[in-house]
């Protein structure tokens, strides 16, 4: 509904327009904070109540998403390749560029997590009650700035941790002994 708002489209567009120099990362988000500002100065010049500001920055982002992965297809390409590296050095037959490895309780989850992050890798570790007791699990996100490389030194610290011999499918998540 917010996104056929006129106003809030030619923002969005008009801020598109503006040249941004820096990786594509850093323009999408100088981009995206750009807008914020004549968003609020649309609430206030029409008294749109905050809850609808809130929905008109949401549904202005999405809309700025929607820009970003029309004019940027290499980002999907480019995490597709990340999740078949992945797949080719773990041999783990992962279907999204988001892993979710059940490794089961609580302390081991977080001693992975730790070591992933001494060796570089942001794995978060999820919990209860997020999940089941005994069901911790590591998230693994991929993303389009990640390289070859990186994947590749995230498989050699991940495999301190599980035994890729033992991660099995299990109803679309991942399961390993720790």
């Amino acid at each position: 509904m917010w996104a056929s708002c006129p106003q809030v489209l030619d923002i969005v567009r008009e801020i598109w327009k503006q040249p941004v120099q820096g990786t594509p990362m850093f323009e999408l988000t100088r981009k995206l904070k750009a807008i914020k500002l004549p968003l609020k100065a649309l609430n206030k010049s029409q008294s749109i109540q905050v809850r609808v500001l809130e929905a008109l920055a949401t549904s202005s982002n999405s809309v700025a998403a929607a820009f970003v992965a029309e004019k940027e297809s290499w980002r999907r390409k480019a995490i597709w390749k990340r999740v078949q590296d992945f797949r080719s050095l773990t041999g783990i037959p992962i279907p999204s560029h988001i892993v979710s490895v059940i490794v089961g309780n609580e302390e081991k989850a977080l001693l992975a997590s730790r070591h992933l992050l001494k060796s570089g890798f942001y794995v978060t570790a999820i919990r209860p009650p997020t999940v089941a007791p005994n069901s911790c699990r590591l998230r693994v996100t991929l993303t389009a700035a990640h390289t070859r490389n990186d994947v590749k030194k995230l498989a050699a610290a991940l495999s301190h941790c599980i035994s890729f011999q033992d991660v099995y499918i299990n109803t679309s998540l991942l399961q390993a002994k720790l």
